[in-house]
């Protein structure tokens, strides 16, 4: 389940929405060609702007925020996670203890992992046992794998230090700053390797960054296959 927080022309709604109106949701604003970003918490901001006489360009947003934010996915939680997300089924079965733990393909995940990511509610399971990954889990470890930032301008700098071999500065410029030239650049890269962008200044960086993310949540939602849209939606 999800809060909903809608900004419409009357002002802000809040509601409650399940896996399928919010993959319902994620579906169509893809299709009309919204921003989409999924957020480390297992949600989600989708905005887009509406033209309205005579204002003008009016934004538009809905944030879906799950109930149960996913918390910190270390590396063996997404081991696990992928484990089961590539699994042909991942399925509950009893340990020689008697404890649930889940089958992902060959491999066994241990009883006590498989209590944490119940807990967390990273994962669910079908009347036949079989299980799969929540709609916020799979949010969630997209947005951890494109967690962006930019770097800090470099301010006054001479020109060989910014890669400016070519020029040369003023001499005779004052406080201090004879043969220095200032650079507002800034670059936005990604923990996928997928970006290294050059930014005028830090503000243009940070859009670079914000566009990465919104092409990379719209992959993901236009890589959802059949099967998984089926199995939240049923």
């Amino acid at each position: 389940m999800f809060h909903e927080t809608v900004t419409h022309a009357g002002g802000t709604s809040k509601g409650t929405a399940s896996e399928a109106h919010a993959l319902m949701l994620l579906r169509r604003a893809h299709r009309r060609g919204y921003a989409i970003e999924a957020t480390r918490e297992g949600g989600a901001r989708i905005t887009w702007t509406r033209a309205v006489y005579p204002v003008g360009h009016v934004h538009r947003s809905i944030i879906l925020t799950p109930e149960m934010p996913v918390g910190t996915l270390t590396d063996a939680v997404v081991r696990d996670l992928g484990l089961i997300a590539s699994a042909r089924p991942a399925r509950y079965v009893e340990s020689d203890a008697g404890r649930r733990m889940i089958l992902a393909g060959l491999t066994e995940i241990s009883p006590m992992a498989t209590a944490l990511l119940r807990a967390r509610r990273l994962i669910t399971a079908d009347d036949h046992d079989t299980v799969r990954l929540t709609l916020s889990a799979r949010l969630g470890l997209v947005a951890r794998a494109h967690g962006t930032r930019t770097s800090e301008p470099m301010g006054w700098a001479r020109p060989s230090d910014i890669g400016m071999h070519s020029l040369t500065a003023g001499l005779n410029r004052p406080g201090r700053r004879a043969g220095v030239l200032r650079s507002s650049a800034s670059v936005a890269t990604c923990t996928c390797g997928a970006l290294s962008a050059h930014g005028g200044d830090r503000d243009e960086a940070r859009r670079l960054a914000l566009a990465h993310r919104h092409e990379m949540t719209a992959a993901f939602v236009a890589s959802l296959s059949t099967t998984t849209t089926t199995a939240i939606t049923a």
